[in-house]
């Protein structure tokens, strides 16, 4: 059996090494951490499908800490995980 290998439509996300080397398994928190945190729409979609609802919320728990307070409560939110707030963002202090 062929290893899965990145589509085309996210292989531009990987610009600093070769797509083909990219292993969906072995280099996988990479792969998330690049999809959630530059990828567009159909990118996030492919990474939706291609792996689970509990190995999207494994790498949150585990490495969530890297991706932005937005990127993070999105894919918390698609993982069903809790999201930490983390202090900033909201109104600001002088809304009341």
């Amino acid at each position: 059996m062929a290893a899965a290998v990145l589509p085309e439509h996210v292989r531009h996300l990987f610009w600093e090494v070769s797509p083909g080397d990219v292993d969906l398994e072995l280099h996988r928190d990479y792969v998330f951490e690049r999809v959630m945190t530059r990828g567009g729409w159909d990118a996030m979609r492919w990474l939706r499908a291609t792996y689970p609802r509990s190995v999207i919320a494994d790498f949150l728990r585990r490495r969530g800490e890297r991706l932005t307070a937005r990127d993070r409560a999105y894919w918390s939110l698609v993982a069903g995980v809790a999201d930490a707030q983390t202090p900033g963002g909201g109104r600001p202090k002088w809304a009341g």
